[in-house]
């Protein structure tokens, strides 16, 4: 999968943009409430309306047909509706903005089988799952460390140059969900960004009632662990499962048929003792030449999807407090510290010994 597979539904990406009136009332709010100088909300308005939605869509070269329901696209042109968006309203910070505004009915059939789960952490496996086949670029996880439950959001293909927008509209939408589920503001112990503190960081914090944190190994909303068993108000297992069976047949999806998806679920089963290519290859139904062609066809190789697996698992060891880095180059498959050490600096531009400081700090 790369920046031009197309393999999200269009139904889905149109819920996001729907809401032009409500970016008013927002952007009102956030006037009178924070210290940036932002468009009139008359002129936001208008400038918002003026774009007609065929426009908006053609644009970023999507051919929108109102009510085509089968309609695919790729990530960069869902980059391409946000760069308008973003441009048009003069908005950096519109993924806090738009987040705020998504309610339980904006994730339309995904969000009521979410919410009517049984449990929390039935909810957020649910949430992950429908991340999977509705916005695959983008990953959602969830992880139980020690005392602390994580609701982890992370990238499986590039983003930029509009990776916050994504992770703030999605970190402020499920924030909100869940403390309403929950009904404790307190719910929540922290969020954490794996990004630097972007101008308008404090923004962030009139979006969040608890710690905001940057540059961390992992963008998560952090809560305790015993969360996990709490029982939903909104739980019915009828409605759980009729809600994702009407998804489904409204929204077709791609996403679980994509091999480098496959392949990197694959991989993570096998932490610590990854399979050669010929043997991941047999164990998705196929040879290791037809892998590679494949994999070549999406535009990656098992090498670089091997890669990602192991910067993933590396963030996940130092966000669990994790720091021997000779532990961790032997668990990644790695020759010895120094060969993880280079490979680690490749992604994320630091040494591992400077990633934990920073972190400590």
């Amino acid at each position: 999968m790369d920046l031009d597979t197309r393999c999200i539904p269009l139904g889905h990406i149109q819920t996001y943009f729907d809401m032009r009136q409500s970016l008013v009332l927002e952007a009102d709010w956030l006037e009178r409430h924070t210290q940036l100088a932002l468009p009139n909300p008359h002129e936001l308005f208008e400038c918002i309306t003026g774009i007609d939605q065929r426009d908006f869509y053609r644009n970023a070269s999507i051919d929108y047909q109102p009510g085509d329901t089968g309609c695919f696209i790729s990530a960069r042109q869902v980059l391409a509706l946000v760069d308008q968006a973003v441009s048009a309203l003069q908005m950096p910070y519109l993924g806090l903005a738009m987040g705020n505004l998504m309610t339980v009915s904006h994730h339309g059939m995904a969000g009521v089988a979410a919410v009517t789960q049984t449990t929390l952490r039935n909810c957020i496996d649910v949430v992950c799952r429908f991340c999977e086949e509705l916005f695959p670029p983008l990953e959602m996880s969830a992880r139980i460390d020690a005392d602390e439950g994580r609701f982890i959001v992370s990238e499986n293909i590039s983003l930029a140059p509009h990776t916050q927008f994504f992770h703030e509209l999605n970190m402020v939408s499920f924030y909100n969900i869940f403390l309403q589920l929950i009904g404790n503001p307190a719910a929540a112990k922290r969020v954490e960004f794996s990004y630097p503190e972007p101008a308008w960081g404090h923004i962030y914090r009139r979006y969040f009632r608890c710690p905001v944190l940057f540059d961390q190994p992992e963008t998560a909303i952090v809560g305790a662990a015993s969360l996990a068993h709490f029982e939903l108000p909104l739980a019915n297992r009828l409605m759980a499962m009729a809600a994702e069976k009407s998804l489904y047949e409204n929204i077709p999806t791609r996403a679980m048929r994509l091999l480098p998806l496959r392949l990197r679920r694959l991989l993570v089963r096998y932490y610590g003792a990854f399979p050669s290519l010929e043997n991941a290859a047999s164990e998705l139904g196929m040879s290791g030449r037809t892998m590679r062609r494949r994999l070549a066809e999406d535009g990656t190789s098992y090498q670089q999807e091997l890669d990602l697996v192991r910067q993933k698992l590396a963030r996940q060891y130092f966000a669990r407090g994790g720091h021997s880095v000779t532990e961790l180059a032997l668990m990644l498959g790695f020759a010895d510290s120094s060969a993880f050490a280079k490979a680690f600096r490749r992604w994320t531009g630091k040494s591992p010994t400077e990633f934990l400081e920073q972190r400590q700090n």
